[in-house]
This record gives C-alpha cells, structure tokens and sequence, in this order.
C-alpha cells in the first residue's frame, strides 16, 4: 500500500468521500497542480481505491468530464506491510 505513502493521495481521498469530482475541481479545492492531481489519481485508481466514470456535461459548452470517486476497500496492516511500507523485506521479523 506505498500508494498511500504520499500525503496529496490521502488528502484526494478525504475530499473524494464528500462526493464525486473531476480533477480540475479536485485540484484547485486542494491547491495542488493539475497534472500532479492526475498522476495521483491515476496511481489511486491503479490500486483499486478510487474509480472513474465519463459524463456529458451540457452547460457553458458541451464537453466529456471524468469524475472520481472513492471505492470502498478495507486495509489490514500486518507486519508484513508495516516492514514493506518502512523499505524493508516483506515477511522479515
């Protein structure tokens, strides 16, 4: 779970339990650059924790936006991950 290790991923994901958003959305409610917000969202999704859908937006001009939105998901913290998540070799101890 290094996935987690960042701050900006755990501040993304409190944000995303109020309500799904976008990423411009997401970005300037937090202050962190857009293409960081990316990035971090992209690693959140590849993990399983959070998942994205397409909606047509009609207002101002028609356009395709993604909206973000934290999957449920349980984490166990075993020694195991506590070793892996400090650097060192899984199963170690």
């Amino acid at each position: 779970m290094r996935v987690l290790s960042k701050v900006e991923r755990l501040r993304i994901l409190a944000l995303l339990r109020q309500r799904p958003m976008y990423i411009s959305e997401i970005a300037r409610m937090l202050g962190i650059p857009y293409p960081l917000v990316h990035l971090h969202l992209k690693a959140l999704e590849r993990a399983g924790l959070v998942e994205s859908r397409y909606e047509m937006v009609t207002e101002a001009r028609p356009h395709v936006r993604r909206y973000y939105r934290v999957r449920d998901f349980r984490i166990v913290v075993t020694p195991d991950l506590i070793a892996q998540l400090a650097g060192g070799e899984e199963g170690e101890g």
